[in-house]
């Protein structure tokens, strides 16, 4: 397998990793705000 390739591919599986961590942080602050607000409202 040319070296290439090779990194191309880390790049790509390393960008989608870290895409997904993105969104699961975005996840888990909105979740955290919002549980935040209710809190807060209450």
């Amino acid at each position: 397998m040319p070296l290439s390739q090779t990194g191309s591919y880390s790049h790509t599986y390393i960008r989608i990793t870290y895409r997904c961590q993105r969104i699961k942080c975005g996840l888990t602050c909105t979740h955290i705000s919002e549980s935040y607000i209710m809190t807060y409202v209450s």
